[in-house]
């Protein structure tokens, strides 16, 4: 059986912070998505899914940034609510990256089909959110982005290729599916140390499944967008 590591505290200038290790991480999906954020503005392309992807990292990055913060680094002066904060942030990205797929896909459906698949998009989250605060459990969020994730963004995606054959979906499922390694490590509590324990692998492995996200959007916002 897996021991769960319990990472120590340090002192910085007399100013304790816990979990270190998983702060640093959590900061560096900050700056990754950060970075992406910055990408795809830098684009200067218009259209309502590129507005969706920025926000997705905005948020994503949002959620890391309170997760590290509030969520382990200082959550001993806080109260166990705080790390709704990062959880509600991440149900928000999932939702957002959802929306920014049917977007791009918009064009392939019925106007009536994917405002549909719009309004469920939103109105799935809802009850997942009123869950999540109700419980202080992490556990509504995970479930609701594996379906909204894999199923369906996942299928959207699979659509999309079918019918475009545009890679940039291959890419950006990729990510997707890199991220989901990071949910089976973090649930089995794999870890190699203390100082580098199954929350810190999770976090190095979402930074490369943002990555690849992030190229993923920007080649299919490139590809459906002219320039200028």
């Amino acid at each position: 059986m897996q021991t769960k590591f319990v990472q120590p505290s340090i002192e910085i200038l007399n100013v304790r912070i816990d979990e270190p290790v998983t702060t640093i991480t959590d900061l560096l999906l900050v700056s990754i998505c950060i970075y992406a954020f910055i990408g795809i503005r830098k684009s200067c392309k218009s259209g309502l899914y590129s507005r969706y992807f920025r926000s997705y990292f905005l948020i994503l990055g949002l959620g890391a940034l309170t997760g590290g913060l509030l969520g382990h680094a200082f959550q001993y002066r806080l109260s166990e609510q705080w790390k709704l904060v990062s959880w509600i942030l991440t149900l928000a990205s999932v939702v957002l990256l959802v929306q920014a797929l049917l977007e791009v896909a918009r064009p392939l459906f019925s106007r009536r089909l994917a405002s549909l698949i719009s309004w469920l998009n939103f109105l799935i989250a809802i009850p997942v959110l009123i869950i999540t605060i109700w419980s202080v459990d992490f556990s509504p969020v995970k479930y609701y982005a594996a379906f909204g994730l894999v199923g369906v963004a996942g299928s959207l995606s699979l659509y999309f290729y079918k019918r475009t054959r545009n890679t940039g979906v291959l890419v950006l499922m990729g990510g997707v599916g890199i991220g989901l390694i990071s949910a089976i490590i973090y649930s089995l509590e794999w870890g190699i140390s203390a100082w580098f324990n199954h929350r810190d692998l999770g976090h190095i492995i979402l930074c490369f499944g943002a990555y690849y996200i992030y190229r993923g959007a920007e080649r299919i916002i490139n590809s459906i967008v002219s320039p200028g």
